[in-house]
């Protein structure tokens, strides 16, 4: 394929993304390129007023359209014919961007009317609609095409024009990503003509069929390569990115050459089962590597995100989780900002039911008991098999007097030990093994 890397004009203040599909056209003009140009083949009876009728978008083009040809008006086009028509002469048919799924935080703002709404699923978006995301929450768009956008979590994108070419049968789609993350999945049947560009404060990503993220942030853009190869071009200077690659451009700054994409996090060792309402996962350090991303969900597919978290200590911790399946999608971070890609961990939580309490009841504590016998009472716990009763003089319990099984939840010490301040506690046991002490209580004599 012919490298068309610079078909693209830039502004100063804008960076160009392009993509290349792999597959050459043979609606390709040799004399210009399938982004600009449509070759169309004359049909029988086809004249100049035809061709208006059935794609231009305006009568003044039947003019432009033949001097742009070099074909007099007056003379009759023949069946078979190659007829060059620039795709800004062709009439658009306006399209829908639909909302595929939605969950969490997340409103649109409406060219039509201005108000702002909840998005709902299946809801219809037009150029000039916009919509945002709030904490762990996202949107996923479908567009004519079949391209993919996932809206990422505290992010704002705006559709900025969808429609798709009379008779070329080709779809345009410019997005604006104002802020925050979002990944592509772009032109997935690699027609030859499909365009998707996203721009950023800092940067356009214009592509044909590929998948990559792009990440806005205040005047800095953001690129990691999936799948394909993208060509990154900023103040007049160009770099090639291909699969497990990325860059950033600075605002009016040339784009940085291709640094690879961290490694992602190894998860082979993170534990698959945790037995308390809390997950923990501790990574170790990788070159390069300055943060961790987690981001936790009910649903293989992270549709439904409970929780987003980064750290640069290596670890994450998720709490108040109730008994299930989780999975959880972890990135690695490099200085520039670039994540590495996707690795996917599923675990389980099957929380340990508490163990019972177990409170002293007789006597209370710093009873004064002249004589021995000392009646000793506790609640029963159901699980316990019989009970530990200690006695000693300290709190610590280093210096015990007396230490005795019981079966029932009740004791009475004939023993009167002689004067002086006395600690007691008791354990229940289950299967011969002592679950926690009692609180500590005192008596004396």
């Amino acid at each position: 394929m012919k490298n068309s890397l610079h078909i693209f004009s830039i502004a100063l203040l804008f960076v160009s993304i392009v993509s290349h599909a792999d597959d050459v056209s043979a609606e390709l003009n040799p004399a210009g390129n399938q982004e600009t140009v449509w070759a169309y083949s004359v049909l029988k009876d086809d004249s100049f007023e035809r061709i208006y009728q059935k794609y231009l978008n305006k009568r003044a083009n039947i003019a432009a359209l033949s001097e742009y040809n070099h074909h007099p008006l007056s003379k009759k086009l023949q069946p078979a014919q190659v007829i060059n028509i620039p795709v800004e002469m062709l009439r658009r048919t306006p399209k829908n961007a639909q909302v595929l799924l939605v969950y969490g935080d997340v409103n649109a703002t409406s060219i039509a009317g201005g108000d702002t709404h909840q998005v709902k699923k299946d809801d219809l978006f037009v150029a000039g609609d916009s919509l945002a995301t709030g904490k762990n929450s996202l949107a996923k768009l479908l567009f004519a095409d079949g391209s993919k956008i996932d809206i990422q979590s505290n992010s704002n994108l705006s559709i900025q024009d969808s429609y798709q070419y009379v008779g070329k049968e080709t779809f345009v789609t410019n997005l604006k990503l104002v802020k925050g993350r979002s990944q592509v999945s772009a032109n997935p049947e690699h027609v030859v003509g499909n365009t998707l560009k996203i721009q950023t404060p800092s940067a356009v990503a214009a592509v044909r069929g590929t998948q990559f993220r792009v990440a806005a942030e205040e005047n800095v853009s953001l690129q990691e390569t999936l799948e394909g190869r993208v060509a990154f071009s900023a103040s007049g200077q160009e770099v090639l990115l291909v699969k497990g690659y990325g860059s950033a451009a600075e605002k009016d700054k040339a784009p940085l050459p291709p640094i690879q994409l961290p490694g992602a996090p190894d998860v082979s060792a993170l534990p698959k089962l945790f037995e308390i309402n809390s997950a923990e996962f501790n990574f170790s350090a990788q070159q390069g590597v300055v943060a961790w991303i987690g981001q936790l969900a009910l649903d293989a597919d992270f549709t439904k995100i409970l929780n987003e978290q980064t750290t640069q200590a290596g670890k994450l911790i998720f709490a108040d989780l109730t008994d299930g399946q989780y999975f959880l999608k972890l990135r690695t971070q490099d200085q520039h900002g670039l994540q590495s890609i996707d690795a996917t961990h599923v675990f389980h939580v099957k929380a340990l039911p508490p163990e019972p309490l177990l409170e002293l009841i007789e006597p209370l504590d710093g009873a004064v008991i002249p004589l021995a016998p000392t009646d000793l009472s506790w609640t029963p716990v159901p699980t316990a098999t019989s009970y530990l009763v200690q006695v000693a003089r300290d709190i610590n319990f280093t210096d015990n007097l007396y230490e005795r099984h019981s079966s029932y939840s009740k004791l009475t010490i004939n023993q009167s030990f002689g004067a002086g301040v006395f600690y007691w506690r008791v354990a229940a046991l289950s299967g011969g093994k002592s679950q926690k002490f009692s609180n500590i209580r005192t008596f004396s004599r």
